[in-house]
């Protein structure tokens, strides 16, 4: 979209920084958005040299709020790669989202090989699960469900299963993520994705008995296997050598 690569450009021109990735994520990107979803833009940008030499500590997020449709926010590099040492989940799946803005293909696959390299299957699995609980607390007993907090549990509660069967790093989108589930909920959820395709954030939706049996059934499978998913990597080679090299 032409109107996110002129405030991409903006944001080289005006912060200095060169833009290396950027991709949308939230509800656009994992496949379940509204017709009021906003644009939830990340990207991943370097200074020169220089900038990471200075003894000085600086600032190492950009947040650019256009409006309530537009939020763009960058992690600098060096951030970026701390980050994926302790395998955070939200790093990792800009590198899995379908829509990508920008960016130097080279470094993207190159950022996806030390993904591999330093993935925490427990880590991601932990982040997922604190969200599931988080909106079951919420949704457990509510006989309507807004259907943006329903499918923020239901995508959740996929990931957790993914990792209890696979263990690899997640598809962002819901549909891959449904790889794993019989067909007759794949198509109950499908037909809630294209409900929430035509209605707003707001809307409140009657939860279905099926569904919500599954969606127990579920949580209970990902409390009952929580534990032993594997750790990361704990070195810094690999990290220190991709940040010269892109720094240079």
């Amino acid at each position: 979209m032409q109107q996110i690569k002129t405030i991409l450009t903006n944001i080289e021109q005006t912060k200095k920084v060169k833009i290396l990735y950027a991709c949308e994520t939230g509800s656009r990107a994992w496949g379940f958005p509204s017709p009021d979803s906003d644009y939830d833009v990340r990207f991943i940008y370097r200074y020169e040299r220089d900038w990471y030499l200075s003894l000085s500590l600086h600032k190492d997020t950009i947040e650019y709020m256009v409006d309530e449709t537009w939020d763009v926010t960058g992690w600098d590099l060096k951030k970026s790669l701390l980050l994926l040492k302790k395998s955070n989940t939200p790093l990792i799946e800009r590198f899995q989202s379908p829509i990508m803005y920008c960016g130097d293909a080279t470094f993207k696959d190159e950022f996806k090989q030390l993904i591999e390299t330093y993935y925490s299957p427990t880590a991601v699995f932990f982040h997922h699960y604190s969200l599931a609980r988080k909106f079951w607390e919420d949704l457990k007993d509510a006989n309507e469900v807004k259907l943006k907090s329903y499918f923020y549990l239901i995508r959740s509660l996929l990931s957790c299963n993914w990792i209890i069967k696979d263990k690899s790093v997640l598809p962002m989108h819901i549909e891959g993520l449904m790889v794993l589930i019989d067909e007759d909920i794949k198509n109950m959820l499908r037909d809630l994705v294209q409900l929430k395709a035509g209605v707003g954030e707001k809307y409140l939706h009657p939860k279905d008995e099926v569904l919500n049996k599954w969606i127990t059934e579920m949580w209970k499978l990902v409390e009952a296997t929580k534990e032993n998913l594997g750790v990361n990597r704990t070195e810094m080679k690999e990290l220190n050598e991709f940040f010269l090299k892109r720094i240079q």
